[in-house]
């Protein structure tokens, strides 16, 4: 190998180098005086809300130029309003981001025409919290059984199709023979179905993640007013161990793996996504800030001091879950959206 070459080469590198810490000065540098716009797909008020307000109050100071946060709402469409605008009308330069709804990225994952995302294109940054979800009753419907669930009518209150709260009941319709009749129209957050439950116009939710029900509504549980019926998930949350689990009740194998696939989703429970084609090395770094936030002393204390479940995992892991809906087995597609009434 000759001098001249051994030379071109170290000075390649060099630029190299030299190249990849300018981009990394400049993606420091970019948040300085910038305000990131925070989309969640709810109303306020609600679970979501909740997350959403508790991170933004920390993100910033863990990203280098400390930029602010503007929470903006977008409901509707049991989610699916919000995470198409991020996806597709929202500024792909790291000053947009938001808290995103899961349960639609099963519907992408399916093949509803609904969805104007592919949720692999999306940029992660993290995920506040691995869920369960779960159905409660109010007291005064007498219904203390998944016995109960199957042999009368449960009226129930969704936040609109794609969400957890219309699409875990329809899917235990169809393979554990639950009958769960759900009414739309009840988005903006697991307080507005809960006070109808009170007034009577409800019978009970789906759709509550465990994390929702301990930082919101502790005393109608500890006083009996609202009860757990029903928990999904892939497994039962520690919090209820004496619940039964929906996957527990399914009497066939194909029914048991759809229902698998609707619940793979809850281990996104709160994930924090931008825009597909942020610049890898904004990316990188709020990535990281996600990361050092979740373990940041003030964010951990407030957490506590709220309530709020916290079991995060990192941008990898969140593609690594994504990626598993995305590969389900066709055959398992096809029923899941049978079931949800969402062929193409």
């Amino acid at each position: 190998m000759s001098l001249g070459f051994m030379s071109r080469t170290t000075m390649f590198g060099l630029a190299c180098l030299v190249s990849m810490q300018a981009h990394a000065q400049d993606a420091a540098h970019f948040f300085t005086d910038k305000t990131i716009n925070f989309i969640v797909a709810s109303g306020p008020g609600g679970g979501y809300d909740m997350y959403a307000r508790i991170l933004t109050r920390h993100f910033g100071r863990n990203i280098p130029g400390n930029p602010a946060f503007a929470v903006q709402y977008l409901p509707g469409g049991g989610g699916l309003v919000a995470a198409n605008n991020l996806y597709g009308l929202s500024r792909k330069d790291g000053t947009v981001m938001g808290l995103l709804a899961s349960s639609t990225f099963l519907l992408a994952a399916v093949g509803d025409q609904h969805t104007k995302f592919e949720n692999l294109k999306f940029t992660f940054i993290g995920n506040m919290n691995e869920e369960a979800d779960t159905c409660s009753v109010w007291h005064s419907t007498g219904i203390k059984s998944i016995q109960d669930l199957k042999s009368r009518d449960v009226i129930i209150g969704t936040a609109g199709v794609g969400s957890n709260s219309h699409t875990f009941p329809v899917g235990m319709n169809a393979v554990i023979g639950t009958r769960f009749k759900t009414i739309s129209g009840y988005s903006g957050g697991a307080q507005i179905r809960t006070t109808a439950m009170e007034r009577g116009e409800l019978h009970g939710s789906c759709g509550i993640f465990v994390s929702t029900l301990g930082a919101q509504f502790g005393q109608p549980l500890s006083e009996g007013k609202l009860n757990v019926i029903i928990q999904m998930g892939l497994n039962r949350h520690p919090k209820y161990p004496d619940i039964p689990n929906a996957l527990e009740l399914s009497g066939d194998e194909a029914g048991r793996q759809s229902l698998e696939l609707l619940f793979a989703q809850l281990a996104l429970g709160r994930p924090i996504l931008a825009p597909p084609d942020v610049p890898q090395d904004r990316a990188n770094l709020l990535s990281k800030a996600f990361q050092d936030t979740m373990r940041d002393r003030q964010f951990l204390a407030e957490a506590e001091k709220t309530n709020v479940e916290t079991r995060w995992f990192d941008a990898a892991r969140m593609r690594d879950v994504m990626m598993k809906m995305e590969t389900a087995p066709a055959p398992i597609k096809l029923r899941v959206r049978t079931i949800l009434d969402q062929q193409n």
